[in-house]
């Protein structure tokens, strides 16, 4: 039995060692202080609607969607990644904290957006004037999206939040409201 266990242990810090060297470079983890943030863009946006579907764009391991279903446990929360180690670590911290998050493998580009009502994205600046003709066309009126340090080019953030104020340029949050 401890000898499975420690095997286990090992091929986890193995996969571990594997998504690090494969990742390198393009894992853009949101700091705690923006998750923070983000829960009272939120708050403010939504008022008092707790029931509401969030999704995070190239979700890494969920840690914005974790701190979303904390704090709203009656939102659906869900999650769209490529990467099978970020995911595969993401659904292991799911089923460890017996979380109800959804995950979803695949490019979010060919995933239909429309019945979100709050879009959370952290992704390189190549991919925003392509997701920003998407989300034009997907999204209902009204749709929450908050881009983290990266914004669209055509379109003009309601809100532009300066997560840490030693660093100006560092996670700002860009707040758009689909009209």
């Amino acid at each position: 039995m401890f000898l499975s266990l420690i095997i286990i242990i090992l091929f986890l810090y193995f996969l571990f060692i594997i998504n690090v060297l494969i990742m390198a470079g393009r894992d853009l983890p949101t700091s705690r202080k923006a998750k923070k943030n983000i829960l009272g863009i939120i708050v403010n946006n939504l008022g008092s609607k707790k029931d509401f579907n969030f999704c995070d764009l190239g979700c890494g391991r969920g840690d914005v969607l974790f701190a979303v279903r904390k704090t709203f446990p009656r939102a659906f929360v869900f999650g769209i990644e490529k990467s099978f180690f970020q995911l595969f670590f993401a659904k292991l911290q799911t089923f460890f904290l017996r979380q109800k998050i959804f995950f979803q493998k695949g490019d979010f580009f060919e995933k239909n957006l429309e019945k979100a009502n709050i879009i959370y994205c952290y992704l390189p600046k190549a991919l925003l004037t392509r997701l920003e003709e998407k989300l034009k066309n997907e999204l209902k009126k009204g749709t929450l999206i908050i881009t983290n340090t990266t914004h669209f080019l055509n379109w003009k953030p309601n809100e532009v939040f300066i997560v840490h104020k030693d660093k100006p340029d560092f996670e700002k949050l860009f707040v758009y409201i689909k009209d």
